[in-house]
C-alpha cells in the first residue's frame, strides 16, 4: 500500500495510539478528540507533539522530522525516531499495526476509486505507474543455486560480487540468475541473462524468469543504503549489471531502475534518501545549447525530482569517450574520467 492508504487505514482503525506507544512516546493524551499530545522517547516536555487525528499531521516543536517532501506526518515522525529508510517506517508502523505492508489497498466504493484515478492522471500526466510489488519464495532460489559465472567476470563483475548479489543459474533457459530485492530485502522477482556472449536477433538477451514488478524497485538499495549515507550520494544506473560493476570496483553507493527512465515510484524512493542524485545513464542522450543538458533527454527526467533536489548528470558531452550504448561503468577509465569531470548539475 502508499503512505496515503496506509494513513487511511490507520485513522479508521484508529491504531494512532499504538504506533506512538510503539515509539516509545509518553504522556499520550486525546484532547477534544481533534489531536494528540504526547512526549519524545528521550524528552521531558509531555507536550512537545502533536498530532493530529484527521490527517496524521504532526508537529514536533521541539525536533525537526520533515521529510525529504517537507512533509511532517506519523512516517515521519517513524523514520526520526527510528531512523529508518521511509519503506522501512512504513513496513515498521504496518507490523506494530498488523497488516500486510506488501496487501492489497483497502476496498473502496467504485466512485472513490474513480476519483482517487482521474486525480492521479490529472497530477501525473497520465501516466500509469501500478504495478503490484509482491515478494515471493524465497525457496526458489534453492533451484538456481548460487554460482559465479566467467560471463559477468569477464565484463567487470568479480565473483565475490556475483556471490554478493546471490547470482546463479537456470539450467531449463539457459541463463544467468539475478535475484530481484527491494529495498527491504525481500525477494521480489528473479531476472535472467542468457548465457552467451554472442546474441542473435530472435533471442531475449534478458527476460524475467520471475516477473517483478520492476518500476516499484530501485536495485541494489536494499546493500547499497549505507554507503549511500556515508558518501552522500546515490549513483542512478540502468542497468543491474552496472550496480555490480561498480561494486566490485568498491563504488557501492549506485542504484539501477532496471530501465531506461524512472519510474514516479523510484524517484521518490531516491528522493526519500535525502541525498545529492547523480544519474549516470548509458550512451544516447543528445546534447543541447551551449553543453548543457537537452531537456529533450529522457523527456522531463529531471522534472520527476522537486525543484529544491539536487541532481547532477553524469554526460559524454565530447560524444567521444562513450561508444553507442555503453555504460558508463563497462570501463573503469572512462567512468573515473567521466564522473571527475563530466558531472553536470541539472537541478537543486
Amino acid at each position: 500500500m502508499d503512505a496515503q492508504d496506509l494513513k487511511d487505514k490507520i485513522i479508521s482503525d484508529d491504531k494512532v495510539i499504538d504506533i506512538l506507544e510503539s515509539l516509545g512516546m509518553h504522556h499520550i493524551k486525546e484532547v477534544n478528540g481533534k489531536y494528540l499530545t504526547c512526549g519524545m522517547p528521550d524528552g521531558n516536555r509531555q507536550n512537545s507533539t502533536t498530532v493530529y487525528l484527521d490527517n496524521l499531521r504532526v508537529e514536533a516543536y521541539t525536533r525537526n522530522i520533515v521529510d525529504a517532501y517537507g512533509n511532517t506526518d506519523i512516517i515521519s515522525l517513524v523514520s526520526f525516531i527510528n531512523g529508518t529508510y521511509f519503506s522501512e517506517s512504513m513496513k515498521w508502523i504496518c507490523d506494530v499495526c498488523g497488516y500486510d505492508y506488501y496487501g492489497q489497498e483497502q476496498k473502496k466504493s467504485r466512485l472513490a476509486e474513480w476519483v482517487k484515478d482521474m486525480w492521479k492522471v490529472a497530477k501525473e500526466g497520465g501516466e500509469d505507474d501500478g504495478e503490484k510489488l509482491k515478494p515471493i519464495d524465497e525457496k526458489i532460489l534453492n533451484y538456481f543455486g548460487k554460482y559465479g559465472n566467467p560471463l559477468f567476470f569477464k565484463d567487470g563483475i568479480n565473483y565475490e560480487t556475483q556471490w554478493e548479489f546471490g547470482l546463479g543459474y537456470d539450467l531449463n533457459f539457459h541463463m544467468i540468475t539475478i535475484p530481484i530485492r527491494d529495498e527491504l530485502n525481500f525477494l521480489v522477482g528473479v531476472k535472467g541473462r542468457l548465457f552467451k556472449e554472442e546474441i542473435e536477433e530472435w533471442e531475449d538477451k534478458y527476460l524475467y524468469i520471475q516477473p517483478c514488478a520492476k518500476t516499484k524497485v530501485l536495485y541494489g538499495l536494499n546493500k547499497t543504503k549505507p554507503y549511500i549515507k556515508e558518501m552522500n550520494e546515490v549513483i542512478v544506473v540502468e542497468s543491474e549489471k552496472a550496480v555490480m560493476q561498480l561494486w566490485s570496483r568498491g563504488i557501492k553507493n549506485a542504484v539501477a531502475i532496471s530501465g531506461h527512465k524512472l519510474s514516479k515510484t523510484q524517484a521518490q524512493k531516491l528522493t526519500h534518501l535525502g541525498v545529492p542524485i547523480v544519474i549516470a545513464y548509458d550512451e544516447g542522450a543528445e546534447i543541447g545549447k551551449d553543453d548543457k543538458i537537452d531537456k529533450d533527454f529522457y523527456p522531463n527526467e529531471f522534472n520527476k525530482f522537486l525543484d529544491t533536489q539536487e541532481v547532477y548528470c553524469i554526460y559524454d558531452r565530447t560524444k567521444k569517450i562513450l561508444d553507442e550504448k555503453e555504460s558508463p561503468s563497462d570501463n573503469p577509465v572512462k567512468w573515473n574520467e567521466l564522473y571527475n569531470n563530466y558531472k553536470m548539475k541539472v537541478r537543486g
